[in-house]
């Protein structure tokens, strides 16, 4: 367990997210505490013959952004012809690693990527131009022809692990580096994973996280072939994605990423690091019951969440708040909800639960990662961000969801979950720091 004496402990010593609320953190953070709608209607491509014309986009300029603080210096090239999710990636994880200041003198053997994606969905047609624009403007040897040929090989392949190798090249990260792509559990299950690296002892430090963007024609029409997007608001998108609100009718797509910084607590300790929050528990698991639902009991969501407890050594009266998975369908929010009474009992009703995804729309891969730096923020600030849109109580949806307006409370430990589609599902569970064991901080 993460929280016994005897193994090396994990924290979290720096994080960075890009979302449709802002280009950073503390940006989105405050737009989770406002309330505020990042969704709206769809403008990366034309939507109007599909029944969801809504979604979370991040606004253009982040790149340019990263760019101008020095994050991606030397690969500006690469990162302005990647796809879309490799870009929020890059964005993000180097913004991470940077806050971070001197992981540098790390040796790179012992430091470590762990990347939670969809993959990278480019747009073939204009990926195909840009290869032949290239072809006929490079020489026929030479730096210039080798991009070609990265871009050839990814317009093939669509390569799940390009953000994870971009981002170990960019860092100096020679360590254990591994690409996750478990849907919607994918950025939780990478964080999850790459603190057991760190526990058992494979790495020191680990940037960890997710990134996606779906947002295409492709992407968006096969949600909504499977009739699982909302329909009924593009006339008011930013009330379109209202979790656990009896009005709902399917989530809204969103796109992002978050990344976060974790370090073997002595590790930190000495290069004068004071750790932001602790990863107390882990837990994963499967639904072994349909590719396309929950089981109406959530079941699986009931293993992980349990899981998480059980490794950490934790009681379900010490969990203080839990960043729901929260999708806005009609099926996830009452299977999470039943789920969560079964863990925790009579105190279920009493904990409050707020969706992120209420404001930025479901960021599939990205999602539980800018969902767990957003549980970091709550340990630190004692702000609840609300979920907005919540009008229409559920009778099958009972618990506290912290309607519309966030709320202060002391939070000292914060369970994120992740319920993805196919039956993968993740939690974790953050401490903060300094805990009440660790007096001024010290183990």
């Amino acid at each position: 367990m993460f929280g016994e004496a005897h193994q090396r402990r994990v924290v979290i010593t720096a994080a960075e997210m890009v979302t449709p609320l802002g280009w950073d953190a503390e940006t989105t953070f405050r737009g989770f505490v406002d309330g505020r709608s990042g969704v709206r209607t769809t403008s990366r491509f034309d939507a109007s013959g599909l029944g969801s014309q809504v979604a979370g986009e991040v606004d253009d300029g982040f790149l340019a952004a990263a760019v101008s603080a020095g994050y991606l210096a030397g690969v500006e090239e690469l990162s302005s012809t990647a796809p879309r999710a490799m870009q929020l990636g890059l964005a993000a994880g180097t913004a991470a690693a940077k806050h971070a200041a001197g992981l540098r003198g790390t040796p790179a053997e012992r430091f470590g990527v762990c990347v939670g994606t969809s993959g990278q969905m480019y747009d073939i047609g204009a990926l195909d131009g840009l290869i032949h624009s290239r072809q006929r403007t490079s020489a026929a040897a030479g730096p210039g022809r080798e991009f070609v040929g990265l871009l050839a090989a990814q317009r093939h392949s669509m390569r799940k692990n390009a953000s994870a190798a971009a981002l170990a090249n960019v860092c100096g990260a020679a360590g254990p580096t591994m690409t996750v792509s478990a849907t919607c559990a994918s950025g939780t299950q990478a964080i999850g994973e790459a603190a057991l690296w760190v526990r058992e002892g494979d790495a020191d430090v680990v940037l960890a996280g997710g990134c996606d963007s779906l947002l295409s024609f492709l992407g968006i029409s096969s949600f909504d072939l499977l009739t699982a997007l909302a329909t009924r608001y593009n006339d008011q998108p930013s009330a379109a994605s209202r979790p656990f609100d009896r009005r709902r009718c399917g989530f809204v797509m969103g796109e992002g990423a978050a990344f976060v910084v974790l370090e073997e607590l002595g590790h930190a300790l000495r290069r004068g690091v004071e750790p932001l929050a602790e990863v107390a528990g882990y837990g994963a698991s499967c639904d072994a019951y349909r590719i396309t639902d929950s089981p109406p009991h959530g079941e699986g969501a009931v293993l992980a969440m349990s899981g998480a407890l059980i490794d950490g050594g934790l009681r379900a009266e010490d969990i203080d708040y839990i960043s729901a998975h929260g999708t806005s369908t009609l099926i996830n929010d009452r299977a999470e909800t039943r789920a969560v009474h079964k863990v925790f009992g009579d105190r279920a009703t009493s904990i409050p639960i707020s969706s992120q995804k209420s404001m930025i729309g479901h960021t599939i891969a990205a999602a539980g990662a800018i969902e767990c730096v957003t549980c970091l923020y709550v340990l630190r600030t004692g702000l609840i961000p609300p979920t907005i849109n919540y009008e229409f109580p559920d009778p099958d949806c009972d618990l506290d969801y912290v309607p519309n307006t966030a709320r202060a409370q002391e939070v000292r430990v914060a369970m994120s979950n992740s319920f993805g589609f196919g039956g993968q599902n993740a939690s974790i569970v953050l401490r903060r720091w300094p805990g009440p064991a660790d007096g001024n901080g010290h183990a």
